[in-house]
This record gives C-alpha cells, structure tokens and sequence, in this order.
C-alpha cells in the first residue's frame, strides 16, 4: 500500500503527499534529482524477464541515499501515473529512502518501459517505450516561476541531459529558466548524459549544454558523449571547454579510467582503484555522479569526493544491473 499517494483530480498535476518518511529534518541539507524513472525489464532465464525501476538521475538518488543518507536528505521530483505500476514506482522510491513529496500525477499517463536483451556476444542493447511516459510532462502547464517555487527548497539539485531531453520545449525553457531563479540559493549539478535518440537533433541538444554549463556549479561530463557531439578528445581540452561557458567545477568522466577535474584554474587528476573487473557497466556513471555530488555536498575536497565517487561505481559495476543488490 503505498501511502504517499493521493487521489488525481482534475488537475493534471497535484504535489504528491506522503507519510512513510519523517518530515524534512532542516538541520540537513538536501538534494533533489530530477528526472525520469522507467519500468525495466531484464532477462534471466527461459525466456522470463525480471521487473524493476531504473533511468539515469533515478539511480542516483538511490546511491545517494544508500551512501549519504545518514547525513542528506535526498528527494526525486518527476511525473508518474495514476496506475498501479506508478504506486509500485512509488514504493521503490520510498524503500530506498528517496523522499516522494515533489512527485506530480499526470492524469491519463504511465511510467515509460525499456527491456534489457543481449547479442550473442553478451553485450547489452536496450528497446524503449516512454513517448508516452508520465515524466515527459512533469512541468507541462508550469510556468519558470511556478518551477522555481518547488526547487528553490532545496540545497542542492541535480539533472541529466535525459532529463531536459524528455521535456518539449516549453517545458525543458521553463525548467532552464527556474534554474537561472534559483541558483543564487541551490548548487546545481549537472551530467550531460547524451542519448541521441531522445532530441530533435544535435543542435538544440548543444545548446541545452551550454545553457545548463553556464548554471553548472558541477559539471559530470563523460568525455564518450563530448567526443561524440564535440570532436574534442583530451579530457583537459573537455575540461576547458566546459569551464569557459561557465561551469564552476568540471569532472570529465572517463570509464574506468581517471578522472579529470578542473576547478579554479587548477586541475587534478584522480586514478580509480586497481584490479576491478566490470561484471555490468549499466548505472556506473550514475552512482559516479552520486559519489562525487553528495561528498561535495558535505563540503569534502574534490579529491575526496572523486575517490568516493571512483569507489561506489567500482562496486556498481561489479553486479548485474543498474541498481547494485550488494550494497
């Protein structure tokens, strides 16, 4: 029973109201992501599939919840169905420990679904049905005003270039814009996390870049997806492209290499741990992302917050799936 949820009204969005956490302790600081979160099916054996939830910003909330959750608050902000499906989505998000209370419900709408299949080689694609999905209109009918008055609670915010992606483009304005209200009072972190098939085309995909770079107290880029809208292939030319529109603090992600960061002129490079073999890459970037913002948030030096970061993805990738059942 999922006892967050409210009744739909009319209204295609009402603010989510839930009892299962205790109230916002204001003595902690805070982070919301945003985003979409997916019904994922996996395969296993005789042809079944396994269910559960997943998407980019979704598992990070979850991996900052399991490893920061003595010390933040940590909350998602997205739109889900009436369904049942949705409650299920809903009570995954609260067994986690993810605070529900910004959730929207879209009237007419379900969460979007994506199946796990694997070649012959073993490698991992992915089918996805979410042109429909409940999170693609989480701010439909919001106003930049209306936007900022939910995020400007939070200490701290963190989204995806998925979660600008699967906005129109009033929304995905709108949301910028809200941004812009409130960065004077919230450090927001950003991940560009290019998937060519969710924007129009790469132009305006660039120029949501650069508009969320110049917001960007932490920019999380993965020099993979640089490479592949950019052409530029040294981490510290990535890093300076970012820095010069306007990104505070630049982390270029590079697998399971080390990572690079720049921040006030000054760059250090941090070398993930030795002898790690990937067992299942999916989420590593997420729970890299989880790592680094949340021990940033708690004040820790770049570096610390880079071998947090390095550390909790070496163990992601060491079990099958995005959310790590080990943990």
């Amino acid at each position: 029973m999922i006892s967050g949820i409210v009744g739909c009204s009319t209204s295609h969005f009402l603010l989510m109201l839930r009892t299962g956490l205790p109230m916002l302790n204001l003595k902690r600081k805070s982070i919301a992501c945003i985003g979409e979160c997916m019904l994922e099916l996996a395969p296993t054996t005789n042809g079944l599939f396994k269910q559960s939830f997943a998407g980019d910003t979704f598992n990070t909330a979850v991996y900052l919840a399991r490893q920061f959750g003595d010390e933040l608050d940590v909350s998602f902000i997205t739109g889900v169905g009436c369904d049942t499906y949705s409650q299920k989505m809903v009570a995954a998000f609260e067994s986690e420990g993810i605070r529900t209370n910004a959730l929207q419900c879209i009237e007419g709408r379900m969460p979007g679904l994506y199946i796990i299949e694997n070649d012959a080689s073993g490698e991992r694609y992915f089918q996805y049905w979410r042109s429909a999905s409940a999170a693609r209109h989480m701010f439909d009918g919001w106003n930049s005003a209306r936007i900022a008055e939910l995020l400007v609670s939070y200490d701290s915010l963190y989204l995806s270039g998925i979660s600008l992606a699967i906005l129109d483009e009033a929304q995905r304005h709108n949301l910028i814009e809200a941004l812009h209200i409130v960065k004077p009072h919230s450090l927001i972190a950003y991940d560009p996390n290019y998937r060519a098939d969710l924007w129009p085309n790469n132009d305006i995909c660039r120029q949501a870049n650069k508009q969320l770079a110049k917001l960007a107290d932490i920019a999380l880029v993965s020099k993979e997806d640089h490479i592949t809208l950019w052409e530029q292939t040294s981490k510290d030319m990535i890093a300076t492209t970012w820095s010069s529109w306007g990104s505070t603090e630049v982390v270029v992600k590079d697998g399971g290499n080390d990572c690079l960061i720049l921040m006030d002129g000054e760059k250090v490079t941090v070398s993930p741990q030795s002898g790690i073999i990937p067992v299942d890459t999916t989420g590593a970037g997420d729970s890299f992302a989880a790592g680094y913002v949340g021990a940033r948030l708690l004040e820790r030096t770049t570096s610390e917050a880079a071998k947090e970061a390095h550390s909790i993805a070496a163990n992601v990738v060491q079990f099958k799936g995005a959310l790590a059942k080990g943990e």
